[in-house]
């Protein structure tokens, strides 16, 4: 944390009193729709400066899911390789994955906001403005040899269904990497005894295989973070 500055830092002091924080509390709040968070994540893009509200110093999933998608491959698989950015935001993960040498890289996102701002920095190649469920996208199956879900996980947001199309678009010997928030795996009911038993019976299905699963801290302040690594069969 010693990267912000003392101001900056007496943003975060008192989490619970912190407008990202109220941010965040308010987009992972119990009922809302998926379309509620596509819009109020387009408005927090727009109006309140997302990213200068989230720097590493506070949180750090692109970073872990952008250093996860990168291990194992070497500089010319990297730049050669396809990446899909699921929730990709304003593109935190997609300049992280530049960063790793990634070049092909495009963007999924509901926020038209979101992408709007990633558009303006010029950080993927296509912007694909969609949910991601179990409905097939206009994509064509094992399209991409990576694809990342960096903080796509919480109350409204990906459904524990749409890991059968993460499946479908990643190419054999492919990799999916998803990273969230930890508590969610208890404090979501769409994810509580079932995202990771789900995760198992596609293993058992040799739909996938696991490379990694960790808990890691830093999410978000002091919160920590689970990351999950397959391989697609």
């Amino acid at each position: 944390m010693a990267d912000l500055s003392k101001k900056e830092w007496e943003h975060y002091e008192r989490p619970e009193q912190s407008h990202v924080f109220k941010q965040i509390a308010t987009v992972m709040r119990k009922g809302i729709s998926p379309e509620e968070v596509a819009e109020f994540y387009s408005k927090w893009a727009g109006d309140l400066e997302y990213e200068k509200e989230l720097p590493a110093d506070v949180y750090n999933a692109p970073i872990v899911t952008a250093e996860a998608a990168a291990d194992g491959l070497t500089e010319v698989q990297r730049a050669e390789a396809r990446v899909l950015d699921v929730a990709a935001g304003t593109g935190m993960s997609g300049d992280r994955l530049r960063a790793h040498g990634f070049r092909h890289v495009d963007a999924l996102d509901p926020s038209e906001g979101m992408l709007a701002k990633a558009r303006e920095r010029e950080l993927y190649d296509k912007y694909i403005c969609a949910f991601i469920t179990d409905q097939p996208l206009d994509i064509p199956e094992n399209t991409y040899d990576v694809l990342t879900v960096s903080a796509g996980l919480g109350e409204g947001h990906i459904k524990c269904c749409a890991l059968t199309e993460m499946i479908r678009l990643v190419k054999p010997g492919g990799v999916i990497v998803i990273v969230t928030r930890f508590q969610h795996l208890e404090s979501v009911e769409e994810y509580r005894g079932r995202l990771e038993p789900l995760m198992d019976q596609f293993e058992k299905e040799g739909r996938w295989r696991r490379m990694e699963r960790r808990v890691f801290p830093g999410f978000f302040l002091d919160k920590e973070g689970i990351l999950w690594k397959y391989q697609v069969c």
